[in-house]
Protein backbone atom coordinates (compact mmCIF):
# COMPACT_ATOMS: atom_id res chain seq x y z
CA UNK A 1 0.00 0.00 0.00
CA UNK A 2 2.78 2.28 0.79
CA UNK A 3 4.89 1.43 -2.28
CA UNK A 4 1.77 2.26 -4.23
CA UNK A 5 1.30 5.65 -2.99
CA UNK A 6 5.11 6.11 -3.51
CA UNK A 7 4.89 5.32 -7.06
CA UNK A 8 1.84 8.16 -7.26
CA UNK A 9 3.48 10.78 -5.60
CA UNK A 10 6.81 10.75 -7.74
CA UNK A 11 5.20 11.80 -11.09
CA UNK A 12 3.51 14.66 -9.39
CA UNK A 13 7.14 15.99 -8.30
CA UNK A 14 8.76 15.17 -11.86
CA UNK A 15 5.72 17.30 -13.25
CA UNK A 16 5.99 19.93 -10.96
CA UNK A 17 10.05 20.00 -11.63
CA UNK A 18 9.61 20.43 -15.25
CA UNK A 19 6.76 23.00 -14.80
CA UNK A 20 9.35 24.58 -12.64
CA UNK A 21 12.05 23.88 -15.54
CA UNK A 22 10.19 25.39 -18.22
CA UNK A 23 8.92 28.54 -16.37
CA UNK A 24 12.83 29.27 -15.47
CA UNK A 25 13.69 28.68 -19.66
CA UNK A 26 10.55 30.83 -20.31
CA UNK A 27 12.07 33.92 -18.45
CA UNK A 28 15.64 33.45 -18.71
CA UNK A 29 14.88 33.45 -22.64
CA UNK A 30 12.27 37.05 -22.09
CA UNK A 31 15.29 38.45 -20.29
CA UNK A 32 17.48 37.47 -22.92
CA UNK A 33 14.83 39.07 -25.33
CA UNK A 34 14.93 42.20 -23.27
CA UNK A 35 18.80 42.81 -23.42
CA UNK A 36 18.73 42.03 -26.83
CA UNK A 37 16.24 44.58 -27.80
CA UNK A 38 17.90 46.90 -25.45
CA UNK A 39 21.27 46.24 -26.78
CA UNK A 40 19.49 46.93 -30.59
CA UNK A 41 18.05 49.86 -29.50
CA UNK A 42 21.19 51.56 -28.25
CA UNK A 43 23.21 50.62 -31.84
CA UNK A 44 19.85 52.17 -33.85
CA UNK A 45 20.33 55.11 -31.56
CA UNK A 46 23.91 55.40 -32.30
CA UNK A 47 23.62 55.21 -36.01
CA UNK A 48 20.98 57.36 -35.90
CA UNK A 49 23.03 60.20 -34.56
CA UNK A 50 25.78 59.29 -36.92
CA UNK A 51 23.43 59.66 -39.68
CA UNK A 52 22.21 62.89 -38.26
CA UNK A 53 26.19 63.92 -38.12
CA UNK A 54 26.91 63.35 -41.60
CA UNK A 55 23.67 65.46 -42.78
CA UNK A 56 24.46 68.45 -40.75
CA UNK A 57 28.00 67.76 -42.44
CA UNK A 58 26.98 67.57 -45.87
CA UNK A 59 24.52 70.21 -45.27
CA UNK A 60 27.41 72.18 -44.31
CA UNK A 61 28.98 70.89 -48.07
CA UNK A 62 25.86 71.62 -49.45
CA UNK A 63 25.80 75.47 -48.87
CA UNK A 64 29.84 75.75 -49.72
CA UNK A 65 29.08 74.11 -53.08
CA UNK A 66 25.79 76.86 -53.66
CA UNK A 67 28.33 79.22 -53.01
CA UNK A 68 30.62 78.54 -55.23
CA UNK A 69 28.18 77.06 -57.55
CA UNK A 70 26.57 80.95 -57.90
CA UNK A 71 30.28 82.50 -58.03
CA UNK A 72 30.38 79.83 -61.09
CA UNK A 73 26.92 80.62 -62.39
CA UNK A 74 28.39 84.27 -63.01
CA UNK A 75 31.28 83.40 -64.42
CA UNK A 76 29.47 80.60 -66.51
CA UNK A 77 26.93 83.97 -67.89
CA UNK A 78 29.88 86.07 -68.45
CA UNK A 79 31.40 83.40 -70.42
CA UNK A 80 28.02 82.65 -72.20
CA UNK A 81 27.84 86.04 -72.77
CA UNK A 82 31.11 86.30 -74.64
CA UNK A 83 30.22 82.94 -76.46
CA UNK A 84 27.18 84.09 -77.86
CA UNK A 85 28.78 87.27 -79.31
CA UNK A 86 31.39 84.89 -80.56
CA UNK A 87 28.73 82.73 -82.18
CA UNK A 88 26.46 85.58 -83.61
CA UNK A 89 30.34 86.24 -85.62
CA UNK A 90 30.32 82.78 -86.40
CA UNK A 91 26.67 82.81 -87.65
CA UNK A 92 27.40 85.66 -89.55
CA UNK A 93 30.30 84.59 -91.38
CA UNK A 94 28.74 81.24 -91.54
CA UNK A 95 25.72 82.96 -93.40
CA UNK A 96 27.78 84.55 -95.87
CA UNK A 97 29.95 81.24 -96.40
CA UNK A 98 26.51 79.53 -97.03
CA UNK A 99 25.53 82.29 -99.22
CA UNK A 100 28.31 81.75 -101.06
CA UNK A 101 27.95 78.05 -101.28
CA UNK A 102 24.96 78.33 -102.48
CA UNK A 103 25.84 80.65 -105.26
CA UNK A 104 28.53 78.39 -106.14
CA UNK A 105 26.06 75.75 -105.82
CA UNK A 106 23.60 77.72 -108.26
CA UNK A 107 26.06 77.87 -110.98
CA UNK A 108 27.19 74.36 -110.15
CA UNK A 109 23.31 73.45 -111.24
CA UNK A 110 23.69 75.32 -114.00
CA UNK A 111 26.52 73.91 -115.71
CA UNK A 112 25.55 70.53 -114.43
CA UNK A 113 22.09 71.05 -116.54
CA UNK A 114 23.64 72.64 -119.53
CA UNK A 115 26.18 69.89 -119.22
CA UNK A 116 23.13 67.23 -119.05
CA UNK A 117 20.98 68.64 -122.00
CA UNK A 118 23.60 68.08 -123.92
CA UNK A 119 24.67 64.83 -122.51
CA UNK A 120 20.77 64.52 -123.03
CA UNK A 121 21.15 65.60 -126.59
CA UNK A 122 23.85 63.37 -127.43
CA UNK A 123 21.80 60.57 -126.00
CA UNK A 124 18.71 61.22 -127.71
CA UNK A 125 20.61 61.46 -131.26
CA UNK A 126 22.63 58.22 -130.40
CA UNK A 127 18.98 56.81 -129.13
CA UNK A 128 18.08 58.09 -132.81
CA UNK A 129 21.03 56.47 -134.81
CA UNK A 130 20.41 53.23 -133.12
CA UNK A 131 16.67 53.16 -133.52
CA UNK A 132 17.58 54.02 -137.02
CA UNK A 133 20.10 51.35 -137.49
CA UNK A 134 17.53 48.96 -135.85
CA UNK A 135 14.92 50.16 -138.06
CA UNK A 136 17.38 49.47 -141.01
CA UNK A 137 18.04 46.19 -139.44
CA UNK A 138 14.55 45.24 -139.31
CA UNK A 139 13.55 46.01 -143.27
CA UNK A 140 16.50 44.04 -143.90
CA UNK A 141 15.47 41.59 -142.07
CA UNK A 142 12.30 41.55 -143.49
CA UNK A 143 12.95 42.05 -146.87
CA UNK A 144 15.18 38.67 -146.13
CA UNK A 145 11.79 36.78 -144.63
CA UNK A 146 9.85 37.85 -147.35
CA UNK A 147 12.35 36.28 -149.73
CA UNK A 148 12.62 33.25 -147.70
CA UNK A 149 8.99 33.42 -147.52
CA UNK A 150 8.76 33.29 -151.17
CA UNK A 151 11.01 30.81 -151.71
CA UNK A 152 9.30 28.31 -149.25
CA UNK A 153 6.30 29.42 -150.77
CA UNK A 154 6.92 28.78 -154.10
CA UNK A 155 8.88 25.46 -153.04
CA UNK A 156 5.70 24.31 -151.44
CA UNK A 157 3.91 25.03 -154.73
CA UNK A 158 6.04 22.88 -156.48
CA UNK A 159 6.12 20.25 -153.39
CA UNK A 160 2.01 20.55 -153.89
CA UNK A 161 2.35 19.81 -157.22
CA UNK A 162 4.31 17.32 -157.28
CA UNK A 163 2.34 15.76 -154.64
CA UNK A 164 -0.99 16.26 -156.36
CA UNK A 165 1.15 14.48 -159.56
CA UNK A 166 1.79 11.83 -156.99
CA UNK A 167 -1.67 11.35 -155.56
CA UNK A 168 -3.39 11.04 -159.64
CA UNK A 169 -0.63 8.56 -160.49
CA UNK A 170 -1.49 6.98 -157.19
CA UNK A 171 -4.89 7.09 -157.69
CA UNK A 172 -5.26 6.10 -161.16
CA UNK A 173 -2.61 3.02 -160.22
CA UNK A 174 -5.17 2.17 -157.34
CA UNK A 175 -8.25 2.87 -159.65
CA UNK A 176 -6.53 0.10 -162.30
CA UNK A 177 -5.08 -2.35 -159.45
CA UNK A 178 -8.85 -2.20 -157.98
CA UNK A 179 -10.43 -2.75 -161.44
CA UNK A 180 -7.84 -5.26 -161.83
CA UNK A 181 -8.89 -7.09 -158.62
CA UNK A 182 -12.25 -6.52 -159.33
CA UNK A 183 -12.19 -8.52 -162.66
CA UNK A 184 -10.18 -11.35 -160.52
CA UNK A 185 -12.45 -11.33 -157.80
CA UNK A 186 -15.59 -11.55 -160.86
CA UNK A 187 -13.70 -14.44 -163.01
CA UNK A 188 -12.68 -16.17 -159.54
CA UNK A 189 -16.60 -16.18 -158.12
CA UNK A 190 -17.49 -17.69 -161.59
CA UNK A 191 -15.45 -20.40 -161.61
CA UNK A 192 -16.07 -21.13 -157.74
CA UNK A 193 -20.04 -20.56 -158.97
CA UNK A 194 -18.83 -23.21 -162.13
CA UNK A 195 -17.42 -25.77 -159.49
CA UNK A 196 -20.11 -25.28 -156.80
CA UNK A 197 -22.60 -26.09 -160.32
CA UNK A 198 -20.53 -28.86 -161.08
CA UNK A 199 -20.50 -30.33 -157.50
CA UNK A 200 -24.13 -29.90 -156.97
CA UNK A 201 -24.84 -31.11 -160.44
CA UNK A 202 -22.43 -34.29 -159.50
CA UNK A 203 -24.06 -34.18 -155.73
CA UNK A 204 -27.71 -34.71 -157.35
CA UNK A 205 -26.37 -37.24 -159.98
CA UNK A 206 -25.34 -39.25 -157.13
CA UNK A 207 -28.31 -38.47 -154.77
CA UNK A 208 -30.55 -40.03 -158.00
CA UNK A 209 -28.06 -42.72 -158.34
CA UNK A 210 -28.79 -43.63 -154.96
CA UNK A 211 -32.21 -43.26 -154.96
CA UNK A 212 -32.64 -45.59 -157.82
CA UNK A 213 -30.08 -47.94 -156.23
CA UNK A 214 -32.11 -47.46 -152.71
CA UNK A 215 -35.52 -48.25 -155.09
CA UNK A 216 -33.97 -51.23 -156.99
CA UNK A 217 -33.11 -52.58 -153.70
CA UNK A 218 -35.91 -52.10 -151.89
CA UNK A 219 -37.99 -53.77 -154.90
CA UNK A 220 -35.94 -56.56 -154.70
CA UNK A 221 -36.19 -57.55 -151.21
CA UNK A 222 -40.05 -56.91 -151.47
CA UNK A 223 -39.97 -59.85 -154.16
CA UNK A 224 -37.17 -61.73 -152.14
CA UNK A 225 -39.69 -61.59 -149.46
CA UNK A 226 -42.16 -61.72 -151.64
CA UNK A 227 -40.91 -65.15 -153.29
CA UNK A 228 -39.94 -66.85 -149.67
CA UNK A 229 -43.60 -66.23 -148.47
CA UNK A 230 -44.79 -68.06 -151.78
CA UNK A 231 -42.36 -71.39 -151.16
CA UNK A 232 -43.65 -71.00 -147.61
CA UNK A 233 -47.11 -71.49 -148.66
CA UNK A 234 -45.96 -73.95 -151.35
CA UNK A 235 -44.45 -76.30 -148.74
CA UNK A 236 -47.33 -75.94 -146.66
CA UNK A 237 -49.59 -77.00 -149.35
CA UNK A 238 -47.27 -79.76 -150.08
CA UNK A 239 -47.01 -81.24 -146.79
CA UNK A 240 -51.06 -80.81 -146.80
CA UNK A 241 -50.66 -83.62 -148.81
CA UNK A 242 -51.82 -87.06 -147.92
CA UNK A 243 -49.98 -89.16 -150.37
CA UNK A 244 -46.09 -89.30 -149.29
CA UNK A 245 -45.01 -89.71 -153.00
CA UNK A 246 -46.35 -86.80 -154.26
CA UNK A 247 -45.15 -84.64 -151.85
CA UNK A 248 -41.72 -86.28 -152.19
CA UNK A 249 -42.19 -85.48 -155.95
CA UNK A 250 -43.44 -82.04 -155.66
CA UNK A 251 -40.91 -81.36 -152.81
CA UNK A 252 -38.17 -82.15 -155.44
CA UNK A 253 -39.26 -80.05 -157.81
CA UNK A 254 -39.90 -76.66 -156.12
CA UNK A 255 -35.88 -77.45 -154.54
CA UNK A 256 -35.19 -77.81 -158.56
CA UNK A 257 -36.64 -74.94 -159.40
CA UNK A 258 -35.23 -72.89 -156.44
CA UNK A 259 -31.99 -74.21 -157.56
CA UNK A 260 -32.86 -73.36 -161.08
CA UNK A 261 -33.80 -69.70 -160.26
CA UNK A 262 -30.99 -68.97 -157.96
CA UNK A 263 -28.68 -69.86 -160.84
CA UNK A 264 -30.47 -67.30 -163.06
CA UNK A 265 -30.29 -64.34 -160.06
Amino acid sequence: MSLKKKNKVKPKKIGLILNKVYDNFKKNQKNKEKKDLKLREENIKKEIDKIRFKEKELKIKDEELLRKDDSQKKKDEDLRKKDVQLRQKDDDLRLKEKEQKIKDKEQNIKEDELIFKEEKIKKRDSENKIKDDELKKIEKDQKKREIELKLIKEEQQRKDIDLEVREEEQKKKDQKEFRKKQKELRIKEEQDQKIKDFEAQRLKEWEDKFDKEQKVKLEEDRLKDERIKQRQRLREVIQEQEDQSLQEELFSRLEAFEVDKTKKN
